[in-house]
C-alpha cells in the first residue's frame, strides 16, 4: 500500500472581518483514502497561551506535502 502526503492551499473571505485570509489543508492517502490532517495548536500559559512552536510545526508539514491533485472530471 502506497501512503502520499498532500496539502491544499487557497484563500477564503473571513465572516467577521471580511478580509481574504489564506488557509493550507493538509492529508493523508492511504491506498484510495484521502484521511484530513490537522496541525494542533497547543496553548502555553508560559507564553500568554501563545505556541510557539506552531508555525514551525506547521512549516514542515508544508514542506513535505505535495499539492493535492485536482479530483478527476471536477472543473477548476
Amino acid at each position: 500500500m502506497t501512503v502520499k502526503f498532500f496539502k491544499k492551499t487557497g484563500t477564503y473571505n473571513d465572516k467577521e472581518t471580511g478580509k481574504e485570509k489564506r488557509f493550507t489543508n493538509f492529508y493523508v492517502e492511504c491506498g484510495d483514502k484521502l484521511i484530513p490532517v490537522e496541525p494542533v495548536y497547543f496553548p502555553n500559559p508560559q507564553f500568554e497561551n501563545r505556541d510557539p512552536q506552531y508555525q514551525g510545526r506547521k512549516a514542515v508539514l508544508e514542506a513535505f506535502a505535495e499539492e493535492l491533485p485536482a479530483k478527476e472530471g471536477a472543473s477548476a
